[in-house]
Formats: C-alpha cells, sequence, structure tokens
C-alpha cells in the first residue's frame, strides 16, 4: 500500500509539472487575434486607406491599428487583405504595393513591391501566392479598358515576384479549392483555372460578362458574382449548373458559416442599394432584397453567428459600418475610415 501511495504521488506530481510546463510555453496572442478586421479602402487619389477593427462582445472600435502598432501611417488604397499562416497580407491597390504585418499584433514584417500593377486580391496555392492585377489602363476605340491584366506568383519567404501569367481583361477576385486556383477576370466573361504546380492557365469557364468574386458553398459549389448575374459552378464535374439573373452592379458575395445561404450586394446606378440571400440550393434568384440603403460600399457576413455587416460611404468623409440580424433587423453601428469594402472575421 506505501508503494502504491509513493506511485500515486508521483504520476500526479508529474502531472502537475507537465502541465505547468505546457502552461508557460503557451504564446498569449495578440490584441488583433480574436474580433473584426474592417478594410477601409480609403479614396484612391488620397492614398488614405486604414485598418479597423472591431470587438462584438464588448462594441469596442479601434482605428487605423496598423498607425496604433507601428507609430506610423502607410499610405494606400486598400483593396483587400489576406491572411495565412500567421501573416496578413494588406494589398495597396494604389501604391502597388502588398504590405505584410503579423495577423495579431498588426506588426509591420515587410513590403512587396517589384512586379505588381495596381494588385487587387490574393490567394495561396502550392506554397505561394498569387495576386491579381489590372494593369495599366489604356484607351482603345474610345473606351478604357484593361488589356494587360496579369496575376503575379509571389514567393512568400522573399517576398519577391517569380513569374506572372497574362489573363483576360480585369483580372479581379481569386480563391483556392482543392489546390486550383480560380480567377475571375471583371472586364471579360472569363474564369481561368490555374495549376500552381507549374503556374499554367490549364481551363476555366465562360459565364456572364462581370465575372469578379468568389464563395464556395457548403456542398463543393463554386459561385462566382458577376455584373448582372449569379452564376453555380460544379467544380467536380467542371460544369456550369445554374445562371441566375440579378439585380444590376452586383459588388460584394460573401456566405454564411455552413456555406447554406450565399449573400450578394447590388448597387444598382440611381437607386437604392441592396442585399440579397439565396440558398445553397435554390434554383431561382430571390425577388426581395433583405436590406435596402443608401451608399452601401461593403458586407460581411459573421459566419458564427450570422450577424450582417454593411459599409457605408461617405466620398468626403469617413464611413460607417451597420449591424444587422440575420432577418435584416438592424442591431447598431460604429464608425470605419473611409470606403469601408470588406470584412474579416477572426477566433
Amino acid at each position: 500500500m506505501k508503494n502504491f501511495k509513493l506511485s500515486y504521488l508521483y504520476v500526479v506530481a508529474l502531472v502537475v509539472i507537465a502541465s505547468a510546463c505546457k502552461k508557460e510555453e503557451e504564446v498569449p496572442r495578440g490584441e488583433y487575434a480574436v474580433g473584426v478586421v474592417v478594410v477601409n479602402e480609403g479614396n484612391f487619389f488620397d492614398a488614405d486607406g486604414t485598418f479597423g477593427f472591431f470587438d462584438p462582445p464588448t462594441k469596442e472600435v479601434a482605428q487605423d491599428i496598423y498607425q496604433n502598432v507601428n507609430n506610423e501611417t502607410v499610405p494606400g488604397a486598400f483593396q483587400s487583405i489576406f491572411t495565412f499562416d500567421g501573416k496578413s497580407y494588406l494589398v495597396d491597390q494604389a501604391g502597388h504595393k502588398i504590405v505584410v504585418v503579423e495577423a495579431e499584433t498588426f506588426e509591420y514584417i515587410g513590403t512587396i513591391s517589384g512586379g505588381l500593377s495596381t494588385p487587387r486580391y490574393m490567394t495561396i496555392a502550392n506554397g505561394k501566392g498569387y495576386v491579381s492585377n489590372w494593369g495599366d489602363w489604356v484607351e482603345s476605340g474610345g473606351l478604357w479598358t484593361l488589356p494587360n491584366s496579369y496575376i503575379a506568383v509571389i514567393d512568400l519567404t522573399s517576398f519577391t515576384v517569380i513569374n506572372t501569367l497574362n489573363t483576360s481583361d480585369g483580372v479581379e477576385g481569386l480563391t483556392t479549392i482543392d489546390n486550383q486556383v480560380y480567377a475571375a477576370t471583371a472586364y471579360s466573361t472569363k474564369v481561368h483555372v490555374i495549376n500552381p504546380t507549374n503556374d499554367e492557365i490549364v481551363g476555366g469557364y465562360d459565364t456572364p460578362f462581370g465575372p469578379s468574386q468568389f464563395v464556395e458553398d457548403g456542398n463543393g459549389r463554386l459561385w462566382v458574382l458577376c455584373s448582372n448575374n449569379l452564376v453555380k459552378i460544379d467544380i467536380t464535374g467542371e460544369r456550369i449548373l445554374n445562371t441566375f439573373e440579378i439585380a444590376g452592379g452586383a459588388r460584394s458575395i460573401t456566405v454564411n458559416g455552413d456555406g447554406s445561404k450565399i449573400y450578394y450586394l447590388s448597387t444598382p446606378w440611381g437607386v437604392p442599394a441592396e442585399i440579397y440571400v439565396i440558398d445553397n440550393s435554390a434554383t431561382f434568384a430571390p425577388q426581395e432584397a433583405l436590406i435596402t440603403g443608401d451608399s452601401f460600399y461593403g458586407l460581411g457576413v459573421n459566419p458564427d453567428d450570422e450577424t450582417i455587416y454593411v459599409g457605408i460611404s461617405n466620398p468626403t468623409s469617413n464611413g460607417t459600418i451597420v449591424r444587422y440580424n440575420s432577418d435584416g433587423t438592424e442591431l447598431d453601428n460604429f464608425a470605419s475610415g473611409r470606403f469601408p469594402n470588406s470584412f474579416e472575421f477572426r477566433k
């Protein structure tokens, strides 16, 4: 019995020591690890974009978190943010650069600058970064076009462009599914499919004009937001399943937590903006908007509780974020920077 008690005490002591060591090894998470990052695009010519942060439980708001952390501003018109492997990539279309920060603290790491021309969005595949670039505007036949669009391939260690892939005009949204990169080209009717092993365009889909953004639903279907249409693609069978006609001026698309509902924002010229929701099994487009309002600029849906975040722009001053329940009833609002265009939900 004495030996049993001694053995028991020895085991308990080992467990306590191991637990203490584990606690000592835990690294505290950064101030911006959990919450909502707001991408404030800013005015293109003023390059006054910023990143805000909202904490839903306390409703505390921090403006320009990059400056708060690094004690300096970073000028730019920020189209998007992409976070991967502990780093956030801040895509600045006006400055032709990507600013890299620690994701949870927003401390500056480095800048990707050479080889970018009006960068828009980013994704990761096969250990490399892929960045859509509009390139330069070119006047042709009295119209301004984007014939020099391309995707820049980024070495994520050296922060350098190592390859470029020419695309159709106005390459925009990017996403990676099953180790293939999908690229929407907003000034054409093409969705490109890229093999990241050899960095070649290996196929694609023809859609109505203006494919710009993607989401993947809970059934693995790819939804493409076009100028006046919503397209549902079976990427396994490599075929378009449905093409829905929707309100004009389609601007943003997102999905809820389990991928059962797709939300999209349409901003037709001269009339109030509209936010619609469609089930992933729907066979026709919704006829009534969930939310209607003026100056809607950005859309996001919290995957945890389906709270809807809407960025409202003000051309001459800072914007506002309005939050709604999933049924479209308004919850509250808070201040943002100029032209809030998107949200990143962190947990």
